[in-house]
């Protein structure tokens, strides 16, 4: 009897040594891996179905682009009391895996205020946000942890919920602009009662474009690479009608968007001179695809010309309000050249403003062209000049105040196309097109199971919960009847 306790004895030990080294076999490995992983950031792979944490062709074109200045850079990430979002910090060790210049570096900015002093954008940071710093160019940019992402609104309930993962657009152009050497210059025009352009400047910034207000009663800045007139109410004088001919002649591009019912005889007088009439009327869609009246609003659709397409995709949904038609004639010399944007279906309706009976007249109506012209001394340059009836292409509306939900919105790129209209309005008027880092942002939508049939459920019910559980009990139940003795 004393033999077989011992038998048992030994045996029970050998087992109980054995799971207890393997447990911790997997504990160290577990670990070693953990620190391997961060201090070699390449070995991390992300297994995520939408991979949430690769970066793409263009960010390590950046990042080569920034191991070639030999730039000293770091990313700080501000933290306080919890450890590192997981969505940053990976996203972030891809970034060090692809660079040898790139730093990266927590730092507890609540415990040590005076961090974020040196930074002028450094206001209101919350937990997660990032800075990147270039002490070599002495630029930096901040990335407020609610701009990492986008969200999605829902016209109906009322609310908003994060989409889109942007991160890696945002980090991508901060590190592009900070080792930038050059800098484009877009300018908004004051004084005639324009839109505000915040929103619109806020895009720019994010694509490495500086905005800037000017007064066009003195000459447009040599830097200038585009110039923006958005939805003025107050007619030009003859002298800003002069600077703005002067910077066409240098070779300008201009955006100018004026809305239905706003009149301006001298500056619709030098538009003749292109060729283009901005009607005097309002346009509505009525094709019921592509409007109608949404949340009291008349909305549109409008259609995209395939000449469009070095702009935005002919396949996006961008979403205009209340717009004038745009009327184009050709030049005989050949000296103007015009395509058109945006239009109408042929159940395009124009009311006459001056006649509040007009019944409409239906067909196609342009409501957004883009025109070219050869200019300077030698015919050398060419002017750029785009004209729209509404500023809701660029995300402006004279309803955002009373429905934004809606259209304060329209540049998420979830739910409209009217930010990459901008954008890439902006990059081919300014003839930047080679340089734009068009990064597609990441769901953040989990993919929903696949809807089972009642045969496929009676079948994994039986497998899952019945045949599994019984194999394991009966596997269970002959090791024990084996070693019952031992």
């Amino acid at each position: 009897m004393k033999k077989l306790n011992t038998r048992r004895l030994r045996y029970g030990a050998n087992n109980t040594v054995l799971v207890a080294g393997a447990v911790i076999i997997f504990v160290l490995l577990n670990l070693a891996a953990s620190a391997l992983s961060e201090k070699f950031p390449a070995t991390r792979i992300d297994m995520t179905e939408n991979g949430m944490f690769k970066i793409g062709a263009a960010t390590k074109g950046v990042l080569a682009d920034l191991d070639e200045s030999g730039d000293d850079v770091t990313i700080y990430y501000m933290k306080n009391q919890s450890d590192e979002f997981t969505e940053v910090k990976e996203l972030v060790l891809k970034y060090l895996a692809a660079s040898k210049n790139l730093k990266y570096k927590a730092v507890n900015y609540i415990r040590d205020p005076k961090f974020t002093e040196r930074f002028a954008d450094a206001a209101e940071l919350s937990e997660g946000s990032l800075i990147v710093e270039d002490t070599t160019t002495d630029r930096s940019r901040v990335i407020r942890m609610e701009d990492m992402v986008d969200y999605a609104a829902d016209g109906y309930s009322q609310s908003r919920t994060p989409s889109t993962l942007m991160l890696e657009s945002r980090l991508t152009n901060a590190l592009a602009y900070c080792i930038g050497r050059s800098e484009a210059l877009a300018c908004f025009s004051v004084g005639h009662q324009e839109a505000n352009p915040n929103s619109m400047a806020e895009v720019l910034a994010e694509e490495n474009i500086t905005p800037m207000q000017i007064d066009l009663t003195s000459p447009v800045p040599e830097n200038c690479g585009l110039l923006l007139i958005i939805s003025p109410t107050l007619d030009f004088t003859a002298q800003e009608i002069e600077n703005l001919d002067a910077y066409f002649d240098r070779g300008g591009s201009v955006q100018l968007a004026v809305e239905p019912t706003v009149s301006l005889p001298r500056l619709e007088s030098y538009l003749a001179e292109w060729g283009v009439t901005l009607n005097n009327d309002y346009v509505l869609e009525g094709d019921a695809r592509y409007g109608g009246a949404q949340y009291g609003i008349d909305l549109m659709y409008p259609q995209i010309s395939s000449e469009a397409g070095d702009i935005i995709d002919t396949k996006s949904r961008v979403i205009g309000t209340l717009c004038r038609s745009v009327s184009v004639s050709d030049d005989p010399t050949g000296v103007v050249s015009h395509s058109v944007v945006f239009y109408t279906t042929k159940s395009g309706v124009s009311y006459n403003v001056a006649n509040e009976n007009d019944e409409g007249s239906e067909g196609v109506y342009n409501l957004c062209v883009t025109l070219e012209k050869t200019v300077g001394d030698k015919y050398d340059k060419t002017a750029r000049f785009m004209v729209a009836g509404s500023s809701s292409f660029w995300g402006i509306s004279n309803y955002q105040e009373t429905n934004d939900n809606l259209l304060g919105r329209v540049f998420s790129e979830e739910s409209f196309g009217n930010k990459s209209f901008f954008v890439g309005s902006v990059y081919s008027m300014m003839g930047l097109s080679g340089t734009k880092l068009t990064i597609a942002g990441k769901s953040l939508r989990s993919a929903s199971l696949v809807v089972l049939t009642d045969s496929q459920k009676k079948l994994y019910r039986a497998l899952f919960c019945y045949a599994l559980p019984a194999v394991v009990v009966l596997l269970g139940l002959a090791v024990w009847l084996r070693r019952r003795h031992l």
